[in-house]
């Protein structure tokens, strides 16, 4: 068969794609139960972030979520108790700019304070509105009031908005629009938390 022939590089285009197709396979295989471990890690740290517990790591951040939440279903709300409060905590998910953002948050049982909330992941515009997992911007919920209205995330000025009452965060700056869909997301659990605690 001759190289320069049609059926000689449809053969070996074939030949190579497949041998492509197989070393992927095998790696995708090989990794995927770990690929699974640290998705679950990712999402039992954001928990523990949210409420406060920001030091476990490995193995020991998957035994304390464990312990504080037991099995989490999707996106349902869990009450917990942390170090003497009972807590309402969920992971939501809500659309950013350009995609989903998916996190963790947790509220007081009044829902009256936001006690924190943490980014898993996201597909905004990194150095822009990818600043949403930064702590600066993250940290400014933690304790922040909840006014009747919700949170309000006003235009980014560059720094942070440091009082707790309120209940006003500052935007990322240069990110108006995924500033913006963060205040409709947080306010959507926040309905969510005041529907679950009324009844």
């Amino acid at each position: 068969m001759k190289k320069e022939s049609f059926l000689y590089v449809v053969i070996f285009t074939f030949i190579v794609a497949f041998i492509f197709v197989f070393i992927i396979s095998l790696v995708n295989n090989a990794t995927s139960e770990r690929v699974a471990r640290n998705r679950e890690l990712v999402s039992a740290q954001a928990f523990l972030n949210a409420v406060g517990k920001k030091e476990s790591e490995g193995t020991k951040a998957l035994s304390e979520f464990s312990n504080l939440f037991g099995p989490v279903d999707g996106e349902s709300i869990v009450k917990s108790d942390i170090d003497g409060n009972t807590l309402l905590v969920k992971q939501f998910s809500g659309q950013g700019l350009w995609g989903t953002v998916h996190g963790v948050i947790a509220v007081n049982k009044e829902v009256s304070r936001i006690i924190g909330l943490d980014i898993i992941s996201h597909e905004e515009t990194p150095g822009l509105g990818g600043r949403i997992e930064e702590d600066w911007f993250k940290d400014q919920f933690r304790g922040e009031a909840i006014p009747d209205g919700g949170i309000k995330v006003k235009k980014g000025e560059g720094g942070s908005d440091n009082n707790p009452d309120n209940g006003i965060v500052d935007g990322v700056t240069g990110a108006s629009l995924t500033s913006a869909a963060m205040e409709v997301i947080v306010n959507n659990q926040i309905a969510e938390f005041r529907k679950e605690a009324a009844e």
